[in-house]
């Protein structure tokens, strides 16, 4: 969509009480969201709008500045994108409500993973959850699978933490604007700027400047569920926002998974009773990449590969067959100390082995040990 366009969508959704329902009305009526914002008050309800959008145009429309709200972006370095977009995750579209509109900051490549799942539970886990969440989200994010959360204290900050320590792509679905000052929870401000700087990304359908709210937060789950391919359900209580996100990731026919508990724990009767309703069971990383169909072993080095400094790709790509060291430093055109210290870190890493001789070759998927990459 072009900027100016989507500088009066911006300006329509930064109005509270205009939702995506009325966004889709106001586009199909006008045919452009700058024709919409020019409109008058008989235009508004000649367009059959609900009588609470009505309300909120009439009274909150004048207080909006376009142009102002549009330095937001600049001012905090968010991009914007909407259905219509190539980044606009193909998930998402499926859902019965999909956002018109995502603000994000960080890669919009990461909205395009082709694997994304969604880690959720409590904000106050046991040491239970936050060691099993620590151990299947390393082995997802070296597997190359996005793991999606909602940027909240508790298992969402150890879903998003683990990925980055294993160098995988998160993303972070808000409940508020996505500028500093309107994060939620304020304590997770550097989390956000750790995702959004290390090839992930933190998005939401609030504008800038909107703060988190109560009722923001079912709808920022239905995106958590509606990005991802399953949701996983670490440890959560009978009634919580993550058996909300599991439910609404159910009704899009999504996969469900939960880690089962103790029966004297609160904190695990969610994921019990979700399994006690046909979810998956989960008890390493291994269940949910059969289930999604991933080979896990070559998803994890492939996604070693990817993340590799130059110096190991150039080497890694000469090593399909055996290669001394002086033919790999010959073809680089690196130096030895240069070829060694890359051999070092492949060999450290599983993906090459020494032949002897001073001879290398590429390890095949089954001898590359999952636990060093």
């Amino acid at each position: 969509m072009h900027l100016e366009e989507i500088k009066f969508l911006n300006a329509f959704n930064a109005i509270p009480g205009i939702g995506a329902a009325t966004l889709r009305r106001l586009k199909k009526h006008f045919g452009a969201y700058e024709t919409a914002w020019r409109a008058d008050a008989h235009a508004y309800a000649s367009a059959g709008l609900d009588p609470t959008a009505l309300v909120a145009l009439r009274e909150r429309k004048s207080s909006v500045d376009p142009d102002r709200e549009m330095q937001k972006f600049i001012q905090h370095d968010i991009w914007a994108i909407t259905d219509e977009d190539q980044y606009y995750p193909l998930f998402l579209k499926e859902i019965s409500s999909p956002p018109v509109v995502l603000y994000g900051r960080g890669e919009k490549t990461a909205l395009t993973a082709p694997h994304a799942l969604a880690v959720v539970g409590t904000r106050r886990p046991t040491p239970y959850g936050i060691e099993a969440t620590e151990t299947i989200v390393a082995e997802l994010a070296a597997s190359g699978i996005a793991v999606v959360s909602g940027l909240a204290t508790g298992i969402d900050t150890k879903a998003h933490k683990t990925a980055l320590e294993h160098r995988g792509i998160t993303i972070a679905v808000l409940g508020s604007g996505i500028d500093p000052l309107s994060i939620f929870p304020p304590e997770n401000r550097g989390l956000a700027e750790r995702i959004a700087t290390s090839g992930g990304a933190v998005i939401s359908e609030y504008a800038p400047g909107t703060p988190a709210v109560k009722e923001h937060f079912p709808m920022r789950n239905r995106i958590i569920a509606g990005i991802s391919r399953g949701t996983l359900v670490v440890e959560a209580r009978e009634k919580s926002g993550a058996l909300i996100t599991a439910r609404m990731a159910l009704e899009e026919n999504r996969d469900i998974f939960a880690i089962p508990g103790s029966i004297f724990s609160p904190a695990s009767h969610g994921p019990n009773m979700l399994i006690q309703q046909g979810a998956k069971a989960v008890r390493s990383a291994a269940n949910i990449l059969e289930e999604l169909g991933i080979d896990g072993a070559v998803a994890m080095r492939h996604h070693a590969a990817q993340s590799l400094g130059g110096d190991e790709a150039a080497v890694l790509t000469l090593l399909s067959e055996a290669c001394t060291v002086d033919d790999i430093r010959s073809q680089s055109g690196l130096s030895s100390v240069a070829v060694m210290a890359a051999l070092s870190l492949l060999e450290f890493k599983g993906m090459v082995r020494n032949l002897g001789q001073d001879t290398y070759q590429q390890t095949s998927p089954q001898h590359n040990p999952t636990s060093l990459v």
